[in-house]
């Protein structure tokens, strides 16, 4: 189904008061949304523009008042609905307006000015980022928790008047072959070697060569062969156990627990736009990529900007004004189209002969790097806030929901 030729609608919101339940409630209903995945053939996706299902969770922060709104497919709004409701009763969910209609189209212009960029991760997808569980260590109570989410909404709800900050996070469903390359990169570290994938007659060819090979063993030199692939593999873990410190073993653990549940595609889009009088570009992305810098850990993951698709080009001949304009254009334009671009990782080879002279070619090659994020990691960025977070632009339910009283006469 090409997703460009439907309808959407796009739901606000509005959490409870008090939220006492942590992120897992978010990932339980990441996890519900899992449910819609469906994969398209080759010719589909690259001849007809059929693409996976896939959502939109997004914050944006209007003159510092701060939203939560999701963006999806009408035939998904009950399945939605029905998960949020599920987690959090009291919520209200209403259909909104969307936003990005609000401004005016051709923004750059004389009044408005704005920043865009995309968040990366710095190393492979089954390196995890810090999680809400690492936030939640060592709290005794629960004036003590730390949301990982405050630090974002706190920089969201400082804007002034005419300006805005939008944090759009695309998301679609993915299927477990992510989690191969993660076992690859487990076994790489390990030391463990890697098996290829083989047709039935190679692993029999595989077999009589390994039992030849462990006949004339046993009889030259009149001892029993070596052992197993198994055990060979168990030999592997135990060296590394034997020889490796903590800290790897504890990447080998976290890239395993990683893996272990379900995951979803990704890209993590901002935009940052204001009126030029007040506009404070540097400021901002320092600002909010600094927010999900808590994410981040030496020995894992974490986030980094995408240099290829940000305003701020360098590149050794002139005309940067241009080119930093035509950026602009662009992230605003894949903003509001909730455009789930893909990146070639061919281009990098491309850079310094086209990108350099002919900037026109970044239409077609430099594009997104979407990553891969289970449901853990995907909570934590995006939740609503538990009650210690005090965000005052923030909307929430006020009132509590009740029932009627049973017996109650209707006419």
């Amino acid at each position: 189904m090409n997703l460009r030729n439907l309808e959407w609608v796009l739901l606000e919101i509005v959490p409870p008061r008090d939220i006492q339940k942590t992120a897992r409630a978010m990932e339980q209903f990441f996890a519900a949304l899992h449910a819609v995945h469906g994969t398209p053939n080759w010719h589909d996706r690259n001849f007809l523009g059929i693409q996976s299902y896939l959502f939109s969770v997004e914050i944006i922060s209007q003159n510092g008042e701060i939203h939560f709104l999701i963006r999806t497919l009408p035939r998904f709004r009950d399945l939605i609905e029905a998960n949020i409701y599920a987690q959090y009763p009291e919520a209200e969910i209403t259909q909104a307006i969307d936003y990005v209609d609000l401004v005016p189209a051709d923004i750059p212009n004389e009044d408005y000015d704005l920043f865009g960029s995309e968040l990366i991760l710095i190393k492979e997808d089954a390196y995890p980022i810090r999680t809400y569980p690492d936030f939640e260590k060592d709290v005794a109570m629960d004036e003590q928790r730390i949301d990982p989410i405050a630090s974002l909404l706190e920089v969201m709800s400082k804007l002034q008047q005419g300006e805005q900050v939008w944090i759009q996070t695309l998301i679609r469903p993915v299927y477990d072959d992510w989690k191969k390359e993660g076992e690859k990169l487990r076994d790489k570290l390990v030391g463990r070697a890697e098996e290829r994938e083989q047709s039935a007659l190679g692993k029999e060819a595989v077999a009589w060569k390994d039992a030849v090979r462990d006949n004339l063993h046993q009889l030259i030199s009149g001892e029993p062969s070596e052992a197993n692939g198994k055990e060979r593999k168990k030999e592997y873990e135990e060296l590394f156990l034997w020889k490796s410190t903590k800290a790897e073993q504890e990447i080998i653990h976290a890239i395993e627990t990683n893996i272990a549940k379900i995951g979803f595609e990704v890209i993590i889009r901002f935009i940052y736009l204001a009126r030029k009088d007040i506009l404070r570009s540097g400021y901002m992305k320092r600002a909010i990529l600094g927010a999900y810098k808590q994410f981040n850990t030496y020995n894992l993951n974490g986030f980094k900007r995408n240099g290829d698709v940000e305003p701020g080009v360098d590149y050794r001949i002139e005309l940067k004004e241009s080119r930093n304009l035509y950026r602009k254009k662009r992230v605003f334009d894949n903003y509001k189209k909730r455009n789930f671009v893909q990146y070639s990782k061919a281009s990098k080879y491309f850079k310094p002969l086209i990108y350099e002279r002919l900037p026109i070619f970044n239409w077609f090659f430099m594009k997104s790097k979407p990553f891969v994020f289970n449901i853990e990691e995907l909570a934590t960025i995006y939740h609503f806030p538990v009650i210690t977070v005090k965000s005052p632009l923030t909307p929430k339910v006020e009132a509590r929901k009740g029932e009627p009283p049973i017996g109650l006469p209707v006419e």
